[in-house]
């Protein structure tokens, strides 16, 4: 996705431009220091995620956000709190204050991501993702996430996502494509997953649901995979499972 910033702040420039470069299928169109010379860009260009400052020479980012009819997903990047309300009231995707941490900025990412690809038309067909609760401006169930391998991070798609096991302070993500080790713990993993298609069932091991196979009162198979369900995650999974049985 293309994206345009608008900030006249050259350390936030750089900050920002330095989370974008760990985001292999994100890339910068154009930097700009003021509105009035991104306005004429932003109508010609195709631009997916804007970042765009509050507190600019001439026009305001609020003041230049009401002007425009026709949005990309818009990121207010600002020192300030209280533009927040205001922001939201336009229809902005998220909110971003200063000095911003990439994980912060990795989960407004998403945001955008929502807001670009959740929904669209084709003609008169509505196509949707395989995650169909997701909706602009949800905040912890992107149709992917982003997993630290050493000094990259890698996009996992959560449709390809088979399960994920604990391995002492690391946990190992097995997808259809790849295997990936990361150090995480498996209950922050398990904050990160959408609960209705991802569940723990032993203290070892979140799965997705939509993959197994086959499975029984003590294990589920995925990918001829055997997973252990553990004695205290067998009640929850067994409801979840007869809610989708027919």
């Amino acid at each position: 996705m293309n994206c345009m910033i608008i900030e006249d702040e050259e350390p936030a420039i750089k900050v920002l431009e330095s989370h974008i470069g760990h985001f292999r299928d994100l890339e910068i169109h154009s930097v700009y220091n003021n509105t009035m010379e991104a306005l004429p860009h932003l109508q010609q260009a195709e631009v997916d995620i804007l970042f765009l400052d509050i507190q600019l020479p001439k026009i305001s980012g609020i003041e230049f956000l009401k002007s425009l009819k026709v949005k990309p997903a818009v990121i207010l990047t600002t020192a300030h709190r209280e533009y927040a309300l205001e922001g939201y009231e336009l229809e902005i995707t998220d909110y971003l204050l200063k000095p911003i941490s990439f994980e912060r900025f990795a989960k407004s990412l998403a945001k955008a991501y929502n807001f670009k690809h959740s929904k669209f038309e084709q003609g008169q067909q509505k196509i949707e993702l395989p995650y169909p609760e997701i909706k602009k401006g949800t905040a912890f169930s992107a149709p992917f996430i982003y997993i630290k391998c050493e000094r990259e991070y890698v996009k996992v798609l959560l449709e390809e996502l088979l399960y994920v096991e604990s391995i002492k302070n690391h946990i190992k993500v097995v997808t259809k494509k790849a295997t990936l080790l990361t150090l995480m713990s498996i209950s922050q993993m398990e904050e990160k997953l959408p609960q209705k298609h991802f569940i723990r069932i032993h203290r070892s091991f979140i799965i997705s649901l939509h993959h197994i196979s086959k499975f029984n009162h003590t294990y589920v198979i995925i990918e001829n995979k055997m997973i252990p369900i553990g004695r205290h995650y067998k009640q929850a999974f067994v409801k979840s499972v007869e809610e989708r049985k027919v």
